[in-house]
């Protein structure tokens, strides 16, 4: 399908934001992008003007457009919506849950605790939004499903919860085995019940790691001073 350059600048640029690949602050500079995507400056502005409205980046005072910062606030908020969203999500799902889809659920738990026992964050993140997803999946409503990949999208735009978290992904293990205990007893309540408990926990975590990284960064910046 053919695109302007203005939504090939966009797509791209969006993506990098929404995969981590910018700090958060970090300034965007029109002509030097212009030179890397080889177009001249105006496709590159009318770009960073959607990015703009989405709130992915922002307008500072004397230094121009930069990705702008997810703050505590704003990973509350998103949590709070995913907490009850995905919970709903996973209500919805029993009914359609097949003995295939049951196999397949298994599987990724089982494959995540050999990951974990080998300590593969990056396969055991994986596995995560794959065991997550699949759940999603089988909830027949589009909106819902759509809905949170859109507040999934930022997932990689704040710490991630896995890497050297080796208590945290314990409690996830055994979280995500009672979803499938109550997915497999077709208990919607209860299946429901125990993912919003476990994305609430999740949500505290992402809290306490941003905070830490944020004092990390303070500290960094502080002078080293010996007596």
């Amino acid at each position: 399908m053919y695109r302007t350059k203005k939504e090939m600048i966009y797509q791209t640029l969006k993506e990098e934001i929404l995969s981590g690949q910018y700090e958060f602050g970090e300034k965007l500079v029109i002509s030097r992008l212009a030179v890397r995507f080889q177009s001249s400056e105006i496709p590159v502005r009318e770009a960073i003007s959607q990015l703009d409205s989405e709130k992915l980046i922002e307008f500072k005072p004397h230094v121009g457009a930069v990705v702008s910062t997810l703050s505590s606030k704003d990973i509350q908020e998103i949590f709070e919506l995913r907490v009850e969203l995905e919970g709903l999500a996973t209500r919805f799902a029993v009914e359609g849950m097949t003995e295939i889809h049951l196999a397949e659920l298994r599987g990724i738990l089982d494959e995540s605790i050999e990951a974990f026992n080998t300590k593969d964050y990056v396969h055991f993140e994986t596995l995560n939004v794959k065991f997550h997803k699949k759940i999603y999946s089988v909830c027949n409503n589009q909106l819902l499903i759509q809905t949170i990949d859109e507040l999934w999208a930022n997932t990689k735009r704040y710490p991630s919860l896995f890497k050297g978290n080796d208590e945290h992904i314990q409690a996830s293990i055994e979280e995500h085995e009672e979803i499938y205990q109550a997915l497999l007893q077709k208990d919607s309540m209860l299946a429901e019940s125990y993912m919003i408990k476990h994305k609430t926990r999740a949500g505290r975590e992402i809290l306490r790691l941003t905070q830490r990284k944020f004092y990390d960064r303070v500290n960094s910046l502080i002078p080293n001073r010996t007596n």
